[in-house]
């Protein structure tokens, strides 16, 4: 299927780019990018077209129903585990060895498998000071 690059797709995209280091819901994006041409149905739309073609990463906010967009671009968030700073809310990639070293001591301890799409919470060092 052909990717249509509209100018509200390129201002999503650039906007997550730099920011790539923060998770977003819906909502949080459209009021950061304060860009009128971009609508919430026009965003959802758009997102979810990302999230399909492997360019963001959808994952659900806590215990909460709402979800949280981060952009991966070609990195692939499979197979590793995810930090995130309850401070400041970026959100660090936890190296493939060390998630799975995690992994598998939890698996083998309790017979918890985890899923790799768990994130982890804490404090950075900026917001641990």
């Amino acid at each position: 299927m052909k990717i249509y690059h509209t100018h509200q797709r390129t201002a999503l995209i650039d906007f997550l780019k730099g920011n790539s280091d923060k998770a977003f819901t819906i909502e949080e994006i459209i009021e950061k990018i304060n860009n009128e041409e971009l609508s919430q149905s026009t965003v959802y739309r758009l997102m979810t077209k990302l999230v399909e073609d492997g360019l963001v990463h959808r994952t659900v906010r806590g215990n909460s129903r709402s979800f949280i967009y981060q952009y991966i671009g070609s990195e692939k968030c499979e197979g590793h585990l995810h930090m995130k700073c309850t401070g400041c809310g970026k959100v660090y990639h936890l190296d493939s060895s060390v998630s799975s070293v995690i992994k598998n001591d939890i698996g083998s301890s309790t017979g918890f498998e985890v899923d790799s799409h768990t994130v982890i919470l804490g404090k950075c060092n900026t917001c641990r000071k």
